[in-house]
């Protein structure tokens, strides 16, 4: 290990004055020892010609015709570009140059060799000897150019401590990733190892490190080769084996951590490895989208957003930023939040949009809105979501949600907009709370419409929750959890169904594409997860293990379990196997059509509407009441009092 570590020390030295020296010394030696390989290799093949034994008349022959061919070599490594490559980073690409370049000046030395004996009879080298020459030239040629890359990366790692880090993948992501590592000094990792989902692998090696077994025997591994970190590689690992490799990793206080997508670290051309998320741990799987079919939806389309600042807004404006809008609108009263948008936009390189401060409950500023932009495709985001404070706020609850999307609709109709696609949720089923009823009727008011504008296709699109919004349980889990706890759970038996952001925004997308009449349209949320295994996931992926939960019980409103379909609603299948139809049940005017068809319907929305502008919150609760479905509201009584009071 001493004399290793003296030959790297000596090794760095030389290659620390050849780095220093002008460039055209470092090319000229480049060269010069190019033409002694070349000179080398010839001068073996002679020896091993002859059997060591050469006849004096070769000798003759052979230097000036071995100076000559180093001569043609070198002209041709260089005219390659050989000698303008960082040897360090010396690759196959570099290997390619140089065969290139030996094949064709054994062939020019082969051919003159040939002229020369026909014509001349001098034959200053043996056939066979060119052809042995030149392959020894190639094979020193390129190792003298892998050799600064093999110490540089050597020396690398053999610097200081570094984290002993499992990588499971052996795929394309995992073995770049460990190329990675090797060539960087600022991730401070030593790759021990590699996992496989393949125990056939097992024994081979990848980029210098063994591979050490499969998923099944990380157990195993950790204690045994002292693993102090785990990087995940594999972009579309499963519900059960990320959950089995977060368990060894928690049990033996292992780092956890995750390779982005790869075409992610291609586009951004840097690895940043990220920490494990409880996203990772929930199983959705990866979400396959026509991205030919929302692209002809949306290129060269003018778009409107509202509530563009919201959580599903925000990720609705990045992804219609990327399908190329001819026009892209986005509006949010949220000033702030719509600000915060226009810089993550410009970041991404899109910065058309067009930010309007606004409220889709008021008529005139509506109106100015489609004069002005004159949207084909309307996306409604505007909401108020919070199912407590619109316990205690009824009026407000059906102003932004009814009104606003009454509002938002009809303009779509008027101004002949091509779709209006209205962003519902799960909790407009069987609805139990005032939230929840205001989106059944705004669901409800996008049929009507559609009957009352047939040249504009209407859709709804529900769905449940999404991790990672504001509001939602994960962030107020965490903050919880960073405050040392309490977590509030409302019931141990709390089951909720989840999916990502920019999952349910492609699927709101897709299911926008293929609308191609009235529809609602419902999204497929996997498997049910139980809230409190997700507190205490999130309590041990955060290491807070002295953090406690706490069941709070039932707030007003909240069901024990989110249903995506009403027991008159039956499903169908669409092209997408993640996007599901709705035929609607009977309505409230008893013709299957859930209020499309009758003005009653409409006139009562408006009576309800005009009661929560003059703030009567027990009129406006009691007809939302009577409009509303299969509402099994709790009684409203206590909290429209406080809503009036406060």
């Amino acid at each position: 290990m001493r004399l290793q570590r003296a030959f790297l020390q000596v090794t760095e030295r030389l290659q620390r004055v050849f780095q220093r020296s002008p460039p055209g010394m470092r090319r000229g030696a480049a060269m010069l020892v190019d033409v002694a390989i070349v000179v080398e290799s010839f001068a073996i093949a002679l020896l091993f010609r002859f059997n060591g034994d050469v006849p004096p008349d070769f000798w003759a022959s052979f230097w000036p015709f071995a100076f000559l061919s180093a001569a043609i070599f070198v002209a041709l490594l260089y005219e390659s570009g050989v000698y303008q490559s960082v040897l360090r980073y010396t690759g196959i690409y570099q290997g390619v140059r140089v065969a290139s370049a030996t094949s064709i000046a054994a062939g020019i030395i082969f051919i003159v060799d040939v002229i020369l004996g026909v014509i001349f009879d001098l034959r200053p080298f043996p056939l066979s000897v060119v052809i042995v020459g030149a392959l020894l030239a190639y094979l020193q040629l390129v190792a003298v150019r892998l050799y600064p890359r093999f110490f540089y990366e050597l020396s690398l790692r053999e610097i200081g401590t570094r984290t002993r880090t499992v990588i499971v993948g052996t795929e394309e992501p995992g073995v770049a990733l460990a190329s990675h590592i090797w060539r960087s000094t600022a991730l401070n990792l030593q790759v021990v190892g590699f996992v496989s989902e393949s125990p056939a692998e097992k024994g081979r090696r990848i980029e210098g490190a063994p591979v050490l077994g499969g998923l099944e025997d990380l157990g195993s591994i950790v204690p045994e080769h002292d693993v102090q970190q785990v990087i995940i590689a594999t972009p579309y690992a499963d519900w059960d084996q990320m959950n089995a490799i977060w368990r060894v990793c928690t049990e033996a206080s292992v780092e956890v951590k995750i390779m982005p997508d790869l075409d992610e670290v291609l586009s951004e051309n840097a690895f940043r490895l990220r920490e494990l998320q409880i996203e990772d741990l929930l199983g959705r799987e990866p979400v396959n989208i026509d991205l030919a079919a929302l692209s002809e939806h949306i290129s060269g389309k003018r778009v409107l957003v509202t509530g563009a600042g919201g959580s599903i807004g925000r990720e609705l404006s990045r992804q219609i930023s990327r399908l190329a809008p001819e026009h892209l609108t986005l509006m949010d009263r949220d000033e702030s939040g719509l600000y915060y948008l226009s810089q993550d936009l410009a970041r991404e390189g899109f910065s058309e949009a067009e930010y309007q401060v606004g409220d889709v409950t008021s008529p005139e500023g509506m109106e100015d809105t489609f004069e002005g932009s004159a949207p084909q495709v309307v996306f409604h985001a505007a909401a108020y979501k919070h199912v407590p404070l619109m316990e205690e706020r009824v009026a407000e609850a059906v102003l932004n949600n009814v009104f606003g999307t009454l509002n938002v609709a009809r303009m779509a109709g008027e101004h002949g907009a091509e779709k209006f696609v209205n962003v519902s949720t799960d909790k407009a089923v069987n609805p139990a709370n005032v939230m929840g009823a205001t989106k059944r009727l705004s669901e409800m008011l996008v049929q009507s419409l559609s009957r009352l504008y047939p040249a504009t296709i209407y859709a709804s699109v529900r769905f449940g929750n999404v991790l990672g919004s504001r509001g939602s349980v994960v962030p107020t889990f965490r903050q919880q959890i960073e405050a040392g706890g309490p977590v509030t759970v409302t019931h141990p038996e709390m089951i909720r169904y989840f999916m990502t952001i920019p999952e349910a925004v492609s699927l709101i997308l897709q299911a926008s594409a293929m609308a191609d009449s009235y529809g609602t349209y419902v999204l497929e949320m996997g498997r049910p997860v139980s809230i409190t295994d997700l507190a205490r996931k999130m309590i041990e992926i955060m290491g807070a293990s002295g953090v406690q939960i706490k069941y709070t019980g039932l707030r007003p409103g909240e069901k024990l379990r989110e249903e995506l379909l009403e027991q008159s609603e039956h499903q169908n299948d669409t092209d997408h196997p993640m996007v599901l139809r709705v035929s609607p049940g009977k309505g409230p005017d008893g013709d299957g059509h859930n209020g499309d068809g009758g003005d009653r319907f409409l006139q009562l929305v408006n009576e309800m509407v005009a009661r929560a502008r003059c703030h009567d919150s027990e009129g406006t609760a009691e007809l939302l009441r009577s409009i509303t479905p299969n509402y099994t509201s709790a009684d409203l009584s206590g909290n429209v009092r406080r809503g009036r009071s406060s």
